[in-house]
């Protein structure tokens, strides 16, 4: 058996469970047996000896009168195997029934009642035979006069109680093996299902992603399990559906302009060309490489906020600034197509983070925005605070977002219908969300069709540390 599965720890600890229950459960049980024996020999030995007791004190006679042999007798005659026995105020057995008896057999009872001056109840052992003995002194006139000493036999209580514990031990024995066998039994069974869980989870593969694990219909926590690693499995699959589509996008997106570079080399070696015409070649060279160099950057900055220990040396800058900046960037980027960039920028917004990944990010909504505005249009950059974030907003007139693709819009190389007519390589929204992510904001979209799109930035504000 491997000690190590989980059947075994679920064996092993019920069996130590069910043990140590078994077992306290059966020495309450000898405990309250014996307890309530003893309460009963205790409440006879009280009766008789508070009795006699009574008779000596209440009467005023003297253990030493001869008149109190005859009233132990007519007292105690009847009780069969009980002991009764009278010491003076020096120890010395005055009158005892039934047995003769040597003054040092209860000298220990004697010593302890005359110290005390209470009732004691104690387990002697007279000539071997087991006894229970209660002492109690007697007074007269608060003068202490003697100890009356009652004893009965307890060897039949003492037998029952050694019968009753072999006949425990003995059931116990019985009932411990076919309580592991059946918790061993019951392990299996509340296993097999796990077990049939991890062969089906063995049989998945990459190649085999589609596959789910079959649910047990137990309705517990191993049917809850089995749908967990079914959403895992969805996860998964969608991840590695998105990374082929990724890896086929930057293979297209590199094809292209490797492909034009490649044309423009072979067709530059053909023959002897003028220096204007390799100049002219050159220039378009230029062109491509600089596309391949951003998609590359583009492809880096994805793979860098999408690490798991990715850092940041985050700073405290002003934000107002950098957007100062960009309005001013945005209206030269909006003279080619005549349109009005307005700018509502609120001065001095702190934030604590990367200025030139948050420039950045920023730049993107812009030229987005620009890129899907026909001629003529407008853009409004507006920056300002919240309770806690800075808020950077950028509305446009331009085409707008169907409302079934703006989930999909910071995906990376998805392009919408109308986007796939303008220059760009998919990554600029994504990067921009990956940027804002990082620095603990959110980008919110609103976009209504022919109409024109809003995304709204927000960052927490920095807050000095007092």
């Amino acid at each position: 058996m491997n000690t190590k599965s989980i059947r075994f720890r679920i064996v092993m600890w019920y069996s130590i469970i069910i043990f140590f229950t078994t077992v306290f459960i059966f020495v309450v049980f000898y405990a309250v047996t014996r307890q309530t024996l003893y309460t009963q020999v205790d409440r006879e030995l009280f009766s008789h000896a508070s009795k006699l007791t009574d008779i000596i004190t209440r009467q005023g006679v003297n253990i030493h009168e001869t008149m109190l042999k005859q009233q132990l007798f007519d007292e105690f005659a009847q009780m069969p195997g009980m002991l009764v026995v009278l010491l003076d105020e020096q120890g010395k057995v005055m009158k005892s029934s039934f047995l003769e008896v040597q003054e040092q057999s209860y000298s220990s009872l004697y010593q302890e009642v005359r110290e005390s001056k209470i009732p004691i109840f104690r387990d002697l052992s007279l000539n071997n035979f087991p006894m229970r003995f209660t002492a109690w002194p007697i007074t007269y006139n608060k003068s202490f006069g003697g100890v009356v000493i009652i004893g009965h036999p307890i060897d039949v209580i003492q037998k029952s109680l050694f019968s009753l514990s072999t006949t425990l031990f003995i059931v116990f024995s019985f009932l411990i093996f076919p309580i592991i066998l059946g918790g061993y039994i019951v392990a299996g069974k509340v296993m097999e299902p796990l077990s049939g869980i991890s062969k089906q989870i063995e049989s998945i593969s990459l190649q085999r992603l589609g596959e789910r694990v079959a649910s047990p219909g137990t309705g517990d926590e191993i049917e809850n399990l089995a749908q967990t690693f079914n959403k895992l499995l969805d996860r998964l699959q969608d991840a590695f559906k998105r990374e082929r589509q990724f890896i086929g996008d930057v293979a297209h997106e590199l094809k292209t302009p490797l492909s034009t570079i490649g044309s423009a080399i072979e067709l530059a070696t053909t023959r002897e060309r003028t220096g204007k015409e390799y100049r002219a070649t050159c220039e378009d060279l230029l062109i491509d490489v600089n596309k391949l160099s951003s998609i590359v950057k583009n492809i880096l900055d994805l793979a860098w906020f999408g690490a798991e220990n990715e850092k940041l040396d985050k700073r405290r800058f002003n934000l107002s600034l950098t957007v100062k900046e960009l309005h001013e960037l945005a209206v030269r980027m909006g003279d080619t197509k005549h349109m009005k960039i307005f700018g509502e920028i609120k001065h001095d917004i702190f934030i604590t983070g990367v200025e030139d990944k948050i420039s950045r990010a920023l730049l993107n909504i812009i030229d987005n925005a620009i890129k899907y505005t026909p001629d003529k249009g407008k853009v409004n950059l507006r920056l300002f605070t919240t309770d806690d974030h800075a808020v950077f907003e950028v509305n446009d007139t331009g085409v707008g977002i169907v409302k079934k693709d703006i989930p999909h819009i910071f995906e990376r190389f998805w392009r919408g219908r109308e986007a796939r007519e303008t220059h760009g390589t998919g990554l600029g929204l994504a990067i921009a969300q990956g940027i804002i992510k990082a620095h603990g904001g959110e980008i919110r979209v609103e976009s209504t069709v022919g109409k024109g799109t809003s995304i709204r930035i927000l960052l927490p504000l920095f807050r000095s540390v007092s």
